[in-house]
């Protein structure tokens, strides 16, 4: 039996020492794995998927103990649904999930030739393998066992366990996915953050009238196609587009990545319930809330009230969050288009259409007066009045009615 420890100051210890070297060793001498934990994270997925392949392994199993219950944050469901294709494809592996309990073991365990060779246990996590900024300064312990006797008996504890989980495919249909916190919308002006009981009486809350707008998307294959039908300058990527022209330098200026236009149908703009003269909140099912308003010709244009920018860090900031869509800060530095959204993107987070359901609340907002461009004159103190709200979600339901 050996101690593993994490190299964490002030308490440190030798690299050789370390969870993540020796777990690393263990499996460059493997074949096989076999390993269950509480949680997984997106890093540690990504590291063992690089780990398997560069040593070879020939079988893996990964049991994830804690989502039945708590839910599964989408970020690391995205991550499973992909790893899980390249071992399914390679036929060498696959990722479970315990379905009827918390298990909050962590054990990995390291085959040779058909037989358990060594067992890690102690109280890492798939993620101390590589370990991510909020869990750097995480300490952990582990140790290995070499013992036969102990390690069939590790064994039959996996093989046991095994009996009580369900597929990746599976959980998706039933666990619960969690919504992850936007670090795009961290300190924007306007939106707020609702606790889950102000988001349940606004569900509780609902009409009839609900409003769906679609989002149109490119194909991956067409990121670089120009032709109209392709999408790919479609409103969600408005900043692949031309830039704005620079009436002092006489030339393009880049559009900003979180420019998103949201352009509402004739057959929507003509319904009784469609939002056109005041402005009114939008809370959205992942817990924010902000004012918006219609602009442009006939109110066609669904914005924040107040910023061009707010919906677009919703709406993209949702899909980094969920590991979908890599952000940038300039669009020219985005050579292969990583930051696109595609149609693919859209089906696999169930965004495709952008659903404003009608509430029967009404909260105290602000409301500015118009400069003589036509635009909020926010040099004047704005007025408080009782705004409609909307509760705002998605859906892949493309029939408008």
């Amino acid at each position: 039996m050996e101690a593993l420890f994490t190299n964490v100051a002030p308490l440190r210890a030798p690299e050789d020492e370390t969870i993540k070297y020796n777990i690393e060793k263990c499996i460059s001498d493997s074949d096989k794995l076999e390993i269950a934990v509480g949680y997984f994270s997106t890093q540690g997925l990504d590291k063992l998927n690089e780990w398997v392949h560069k040593y070879n392994i020939k079988d893996v199993t990964l049991i994830g103990g804690m989502y039945s219950v708590e839910g599964i944050p989408e970020s690391v469901y995205n991550k499973m649904v992909d790893i899980e294709q390249i071992w399914s494809k390679e036929q060498i592996g696959q990722i479970l999930l315990v379905n009827n309990m918390n298990y909050h073991g962590k054990i990995y365990t390291f085959w040779k030739n058909g037989q358990i060779i060594k067992t890690v246990l102690g109280s890492a996590n798939l993620g101390a393998i590589c370990p991510s900024t909020s869990t750097q300064r995480q300490y952990e312990l582990a140790t290995i066992i070499e013992d036969k006797k102990e390690n069939l008996e590790y064994q039959k504890h996996l093989e046991d366990l095994k009996r009580f989980t369900t597929t990746v495919e599976e959980a998706g249909k039933s666990f619960k996915k969690i919504h992850e916190k936007i670090a795009l919308l961290d300190g924007i002006e306007g939106v707020s953050t609702l606790t889950d009981t102000s988001i349940k009486k606004v569900q509780d809350s609902l009409q009839d009238d609900v409003l769906r707008i679609p989002i149109k998307a490119p194909k991956y294959a067409d990121r670089f196609n120009s032709d109209r039908g392709s999408f790919s300058h479609s409103n969600i990527n408005v900043c692949y587009a031309k830039g704005r022209l620079n009436s002092k330098t006489h030339k393009r200026d880049p559009r900003k990545w979180f420019e998103v236009q949201i352009t509402c149908d004739v057959d929507l703009i003509d319904r009784d319930c469609y939002p056109r003269k005041a402005p009114f909140f939008i809370i959205t099912d992942d817990n924010y809330m902000f004012e918006a308003h219609t602009t442009s010709d006939n109110h066609k244009q669904l914005s924040a009230y107040g910023s061009d920018r707010v919906i677009g860090r919703w709406i993209k900031g949702r899909l980094v969050a969920m590991g979908l869509l890599k952000a940038y800060d300039n669009v020219n530095h985005d050579k292969n288009r990583d930051g696109m959204v595609t149609i693919e993107m859209l089906n696999r987070a169930h965004m495709r259409v952008l659903e404003l359901h009608k509430t029967n609340l009404k909260y105290l907002g602000k409301v500015y007066s118009l400069n003589s461009r036509g635009r909020l004159d926010k040099k004047k103190a704005p007025k408080y009045k009782a705004l409609d709200v909307w509760y705002a979600t998605f859906s892949n339901n493309l029939e408008n009615k």
